[in-house]
C-alpha cells in the first residue's frame, strides 16, 4: 500500500502530499479495522480448526497470564478472543505492520498454531 501511495505522492502538489508519516498511520489504520471489524476473514479456514481442550475454563490460564505469555506488549495492535474451538487466539499486527494469528492451549499455556497472514 505504501509503494502505491508513494509512487504517486511525488506527482501531487506539495500542500496535498501524503509523506511518510501519513502514509504509515493510514496504513496502521487500514489494519487496525481489518483486525478490529472482521476478525473471521483474516481466520484460517475451518478445515485447519485446532481443537484445544474441553476442560472448564476454572482450569484454563487467565487473560492476564497468557496475554502476558504472548507478549502483548511487543505488538502494535492486539485483538485477543477465545475461539469456538477452546483456544485462546491472538490477531496482531507487528511493530513492521505484519498481521499474525496464533492459539495457545488454555491450560498449558503452549503455542498451539502460528498463522503469518
Amino acid at each position: 500500500m505504501r509503494g502505491i501511495l508513494a509512487d504517486r505522492d511525488h506527482q501531487r502538489p506539495a500542500s496535498m502530499r501524503l509523506g511518510h508519516a501519513r502514509v504509515k498511520l493510514l496504513t496502521s489504520g487500514v489494519l487496525a479495522c481489518v483486525l478490529v471489524c472482521s476478525p473471521t476473514a483474516l481466520a484460517s479456514p475451518g478445515t485447519e480448526q485446532v481443537r484445544c481442550t474441553d476442560e472448564p475454563r476454572s482450569k484454563w490460564l487467565s487473560e492476564e497470564q497468557i496475554k502476558k505469555i504472548f507478549g502483548v506488549e511487543q505488538y502494535a495492535i492486539v485483538k485477543f478472543k477465545v475461539s469456538r474451538t477452546n483456544c485462546y487466539e491472538f490477531y496482531a499486527v507487528t511493530q513492521s505492520g505484519q498481521i499474525i494469528e496464533v492459539y495457545y492451549h488454555p491450560i498449558t499455556g503452549k503455542l498451539v498454531k502460528e498463522n503469518r497472514l
